[in-house]
């Protein structure tokens, strides 16, 4: 109940504040203050201790997944990157042995996985029309 309500004051008002209003029990009351001067005090320290370990927390999980992001993405970035290559050079290919190429084969090509694309790519140097390259 003190610590609530001389917040504002300092221990030696305090004092002065018990004594004249109840001398006899000036020791007990100090004694009762100073707990829970110590109490609040903890619960302060715990209370900024908490929340500075939680800022922490969420910087630390906020810059690893950036760097996670990042790092997926530039994969992702490769990845695609080699397939659009892969496809545009089998489709160099394609047109230059099977010229003009449909555009149902260019569109096949370019929404095609990289393993489906190097199956045709492979079948490219025997094939002796687009249906050999491209037949299941």
């Amino acid at each position: 109940y003190l610590i609530q309500t001389y917040t504002a004051y300092d221990e030696k008002t305090i004092q002065e504040i018990i004594r004249k209003v109840q001398p006899e029990e000036s020791d007990t009351m100090m004694s009762q203050f100073a707990r829970d001067i110590t109490k609040t005090a903890r619960q302060e320290a715990l209370r900024e201790g908490m929340q500075q370990g939680m800022q922490q927390g969420m910087q630390q999980g906020m810059q690893q997944g950036m760097q996670q992001g990042m790092q997926q993405g530039v994969q992702q970035g490769m990845q695609r990157g080699r397939q659009e290559g892969e496809a545009g050079l089998l489709l160099r290919l394609l047109s230059y042995r099977f010229h003009p190429l449909p555009d149902e084969i260019t569109q096949r090509i370019h929404t095609a996985d990289p393993n489906t694309i190097e199956a045709w790519a492979d079948r490219i140097l025997d094939a002796k029309s687009l249906d050999e390259v491209f037949g299941e």
